[in-house]
C-alpha cells in the first residue's frame, strides 16, 4: 500500500510538469465546432420550451427563427410552467389553450420575446435597451451582481435562467416567466 501511495505521489508533480510542458508549447486548442441548429430546429428539441414553440409556429414565425446564419436574433425562451401561470391570470395562449390571447395578441407577445441581433449575457448590460420585433415596447436589461434580468415597460423584471444557447443564426436565453410588453390592470375574470 506505502508503494502504490508512493509511486501516486511521485508521478503527480510529474504529470503536472508534463501538462504545464504541454501547456506552453503554444499549439491552440482545437475550436468546438460551430452549432448547426438554427434557433427554431433549437426550440423544437427543448421540451420545457414546447409552449412558446407550439406558439411561434402558430404564429408563423418558427420560419423566421430558421432562417440563414446572415440573420442573427436573440430569443428569450419563457418555460411551459410560465405560460401555465400566464393562464391562470387569464391571458393563456389561445393555440395552445382553445380560449385566451387572441391570434394577433399572442403574435404580439410571442414577437416580444424575439430581438434582432446577437446578444450573449455577457452583452446585456444594466438600462440597455433592446428593440423586438415587437418595436413598440422595448425589452429593458438590469442586474443585481452577475444575475441579469429583462423586463417590458413597467413590469417586474425576469431572470435570464442559463447563460445562454448557442445556434446558428442566433442565441436563446431561457426564462423561467413570460415577458408581457407594458403592466395591465386586472380586468373581470383576471387575478
Amino acid at each position: 500500500m506505502r508503494s502504490l501511495l508512493a509511486s501516486l505521489f511521485l508521478s503527480l508533480p510529474l504529470s503536472l510538469l508534463l501538462l504545464s510542458a504541454a501547456a506552453q508549447t503554444g499549439k491552440p486548442k482545437p475550436a468546438a465546432a460551430p452549432p448547426t441548429r438554427t434557433v427554431a430546429q433549437t426550440l423544437a428539441q427543448i421540451r420545457s420550451a414546447s409552449t412558446f414553440y407550439t406558439g411561434l409556429k402558430a404564429a408563423r414565425l418558427d420560419s423566421v427563427l430558421n432562417g440563414s446564419p446572415k440573420l442573427q436574433y436573440t430569443v428569450f425562451v419563457p418555460s411551459n410552467e410560465a405560460f401555465q401561470r400566464l393562464r391562470e391570470r387569464g391571458l393563456g395562449l389561445a393555440s395552445t389553450t382553445g380560449r385566451g390571447l387572441d391570434q394577433h395578441q399572442e403574435e404580439l407577445l410571442l414577437r416580444f420575446h424575439i430581438i434582432p441581433g446577437r446578444w450573449p449575457t455577457e452583452a446585456l448590460k444594466p438600462g440597455l435597451a433592446l428593440h423586438s420585433l415587437n418595436p413598440a415596447f422595448p425589452v429593458k436589461v438590469s442586474a443585481q451582481g452577475a444575475r441579469v434580468f429583462v423586463a417590458g415597460t413597467n413590469t417586474a423584471p425576469v431572470e435570464l435562467l442559463n447563460a445562454y444557447i448557442l445556434c446558428s443564426n442566433g442565441i436563446i436565453h431561457l426564462l423561467d416567466d413570460v415577458l408581457l410588453p407594458f403592466s395591465r390592470q386586472a380586468g373581470p375574470g383576471m387575478k
